[in-house]
């Protein structure tokens, strides 16, 4: 019997994976998610916000939440969206969204711990799950977000050229490879 295929999303997943259904895939991706979140504040452009969420499919993300801009070109996600769990919001008060959600919020901002020197198994062994912030390339994360979370851990990434920033898409999946190699390596220690 063939496979059902939605939209071609058969051929994202690895190859040993292919013979299930979308919606059996979509619960094998749920149950195999580690416990961090990307939220994608006010970017510009669509392809930042596809690519990210492609990245923290890829990467394991349970969940990303784009806050202030609904609408963008899903094209370059390639069916990413179908094992990821998506949040589309207008806005959310800094101030409370996190602890309503249960999160813990890590600003990807410049001027935090470099993520070099970032030891990430405090959050990993703790119960709350992770929610790396990444605001706009132009504008990083507004001066109101940073004031409310001033007390929240901020980490950035080490850079030696002449560009200010990098592509969002690209920072987070800088960051999230970086907790994710953290957090397989403290569970396999802690299942040793």
């Amino acid at each position: 019997m063939e496979t059902p295929v939605l939209h071609g999303i058969k051929y994202n997943v690895h190859t040993v994976f292919q013979h299930h259904t979308p919606e059996k895939l979509k619960t094998i991706s749920e149950n195999l998610a580690i416990p961090v979140h990307l939220l994608l504040l006010n970017l510009d452009g669509n392809m930042n916000i596809a690519m990210s969420i492609r990245t923290a499919a890829v990467l394991g993300c349970s969940d990303v939440w784009i806050v202030g801009r609904r609408k963008y070109d899903a094209r370059p996600e390639v069916g990413a969206r179908h094992y990821i769990r998506i949040h589309k919001m207008e806005s959310v008060d800094p101030a409370t969204f996190f602890a309503e959600q249960g999160l813990q919020p890590i600003l990807v901002e410049q001027g935090g711990t470099s993520l070099d020197e970032m030891r990430f198994a405090p959050y990993i062994k703790n119960p709350t799950p992770v929610c790396f912030v990444m605001g706009s390339e132009s504008h990083g994360i507004s001066p109101e977000w940073m004031s409310i979370l001033s007390g929240e851990p901020r980490v950035s990434i080490s850079q030696y050229g002449m560009i200010r920033s990098l592509n969002v898409s690209i920072a987070a999946s800088i960051v999230l490879y970086e907790f994710m190699k953290q957090y397989k390596a403290i569970s396999a220690y802690a299942s040793s």
